[in-house]
Parts: structure tokens; C-alpha cells; sequence
């Protein structure tokens, strides 16, 4: 795994198969897993991983989706034994290929970019965003799936708490150096917008974040 610490953070509910394999496409590519338990029923259990996957509960709903992954974020980088450090922010119906961490890691790290994520369209090429303005919706990030540069210290803008905060951060690393698209990394996204469809108070707040992104940037993402 090289010289660097590298953490996934995974936030979860209900998705307890789903979970389980996503945790075994990565736990090898990382040093820690850390889960955020959003009320699963019955609650995650790590011991199958053998001390290599930490989780913790937290009980908010309905859910903060900020919130989850900046507990999280924070964690990981608590846990860094080193200066610089690599954080993968997955959601639990994704499935990540082999190598995908390093690969992800390197890509990042010959650039100035403080974020890096997949290019899930077949492009040739990387590209690096580093204005916060709408570009190509298959160039933009991956909100499932990506990679912070940890020493950067980005945290998702909890005020956005199911939709848009992804994009915000992506737009926040455009500006702190840069958003990078790797092509050739595609991910499995199994279960897209189910959580959002089955509930109406998540679909609302989406309405609301849209709202609450649109103040702070002035323009939409897409």
C-alpha cells in the first residue's frame, strides 16, 4: 500500500450485503475502513474484517449525509501516522476494481489536485478542474466515489445535508488546487438515488439543498 496512510470511509444504512462487499473490493487497498452507521437494524458488525474495520453509530434521523462523511473524514485523519495521507469516500453500494486506491492515489498526487475521483464514461484522458463553475456532467465528480488528499483538509458543508455538498467540496478542491477526473477506474454504483426515491423527507431535502448550494456558489452544478 506504499508509504502513505489510507483510510475508506463508508456511511451505511440497511445495505448489509451491499456493505459487505464493498468493504472486501477495498480492504485490502487501504490500512482502515471506517463505517458510519446510520440506525442499521441489525447494526453493522466489523467483526468479520478482524480489526481492520472500525464502526461508529450515529444515530441522526433523518440522516445528514454531511455530517456522516465528515465524522468520518475526521476520523481518518485522526488515525494518519503520517504527514500525508489518503482518504476514499465510498457510499456501500459501490464496488471498487483492484488497485483502484493506489492508482486513484497516484493520478492525484502528480498533480496539485486535493480530490481525485473516476471517470465512470470511457474518457481518454485525465482532467483538472480548477474553477468552481458547471462543467461536462460526465467530468464532474463522482459523489460515491472519490479520494481526498487528507493533508488538504477539506470537510463536506453540512448545511447541505443530502444532496449538492459533494458538489460543493468539489467545487471548494478546484479552487484549493484542483479536482481531478482518472479515467480508466470505473466503479459498480449499484443502488443510485434508492434512499431518496423510498423516502419523501429525503426528497425534500434535496429541493432545500439545491436552494442552499445555489446561495453559496450564485449558479447550479449542472
Amino acid at each position: 500500500m506504499g508509504d502513505l496512510f489510507r483510510a475508506a470511509v463508508i456511511p451505511t444504512r440497511d445495505r448489509h450485503d451491499m456493505l459487505d462487499d464493498c468493504i472486501n473490493s477495498v480492504i485490502d487497498q487501504v490500512d482502515r475502513v471506517i463505517v458510519l452507521d446510520n440506525l442499521s437494524q441489525p447494526p453493522i458488525d466489523p467483526e468479520p474484517w478482524h480489526g481492520k474495520v472500525g464502526v461508529v453509530s450515529l444515530p441522526i434521523d433523518p440522516p445528514n449525509i454531511s455530517t456522516l462523511w465528515n465524522v468520518g473524514i475526521a476520523l481518518a485523519d485522526a488515525n494518519s501516522p503520517t504527514e500525508a495521507w489518503d482518504i476514499a469516500v465510498l457510499n456501500s453500494d459501490v464496488v471498487v476494481p483492484p488497485g483502484w486506491i493506489e492508482t486513484l492515489s497516484t493520478a492525484m498526487r502528480s498533480t496539485t489536485a486535493v480530490l481525485a475521483y473516476p471517470d465512470q464514461f470511457g474518457g481518454q484522458q485525465q482532467i483538472l478542474h480548477t474553477k468552481a463553475a458547471p462543467v461536462d456532467m460526465r467530468t464532474r465528480i463522482t459523489g460515491y466515489a472519490y479520494m481526498l488528499r487528507g493533508e488538504a483538509g477539506l470537510r463536506l458543508d453540512e448545511s447541505m445535508a443530502w444532496w449538492f455538498s459533494d458538489d460543493s467540496l468539489d467545487w471548494e478542491a478546484r479552487e484549493k488546487g484542483g479536482a481531478l477526473l482518472v479515467p480508466g477506474l470505473a466503479v459498480a454504483h449499484r443502488a443510485p438515488n434508492i434512499s431518496t426515491n423510498e423516502r419523501p423527507e429525503l426528497a425534500a431535502q434535496t429541493a432545500i439543498d439545491r436552494q442552499t448550494f445555489l446561495a453559496k456558489w450564485g449558479r447550479l452544478p449542472h
